[in-house]
């Protein structure tokens, strides 16, 4: 007679729960949802609140490849491209979070075209985050947010195969400014959803 074995669902270091382990991680995943509705535990996230999540999570790491390898020396070239790409794709994350909650997320990856089209009231938000937080990043707190994104506009694309290319530049302290700005205004848009 085979054992059945039990696969135990933790919650702040707790077990709360098991579940019988299918061996398969997708019936494991439904079996594990489950339990939770079951026990009026499970939350359901809105599409702009997962999305916002997705671009913390790319943060994060460009956050964390900045602190490791780009902040004090030596510094790691190999690190560039990675750093370049996770922030890019977090904004890009960021932006279309923020076009979901008012209307419909584009399908692009120009940062400056979905920056374009956000709502009026949204874009004057941003640019007034992005003057309050520049001198946080020792940027000139004139420059227009838009013109700031224009910098990496496409960096999410070019980046990923900047070996093709015979130089390229960014400004790191650019980038972090507009990664902090999008994530405060984004975090404060997704709360009132």
């Amino acid at each position: 007679m085979d054992d059945v074995k039990y696969l135990k669902i933790m919650d702040k270091d707790k077990e709360i729960g098991k579940i019988p382990d299918s061996g398969d991680p997708v019936e494991n995943a439904k079996r594990y949802t489950q339990f939770l509705k079951d026990k009026n535990l499970y939350v359901e996230f809105s599409q702009s609140t997962l999305m916002f999540k997705q671009a913390r999570a790319f943060a994060k790491i460009a956050r964390d490849i900045h602190s490791k390898s780009l902040l004090k020396p030596p510094f790691s070239q190999e690190a560039s491209a990675p750093f370049v790409v996770n922030s890019a794709f977090a904004c890009e994350m960021y932006l279309k979070t923020l076009q979901n909650i008012y209307g419909k997320a584009e399908e692009i990856h120009s940062l400056s075209s979905l920056f374009k089209h956000l709502p009026n009231k949204l874009k004057d938000k941003i640019n007034k985050l992005t003057k309050e937080k520049s001198v946080e990043f020792q940027i000139q707190s004139k420059t227009l947010f838009k013109d700031h994104i224009k910098t990496i506009s496409n960096a999410f694309v070019d980046w990923r195969y900047i070996y093709e290319q015979e130089s390229a530049t960014v400004n790191i302290s650019v980038i972090l400014l507009i990664l902090t700005v999008l994530d405060t205004l984004a975090c404060s848009e997704v709360k009132q959803t």
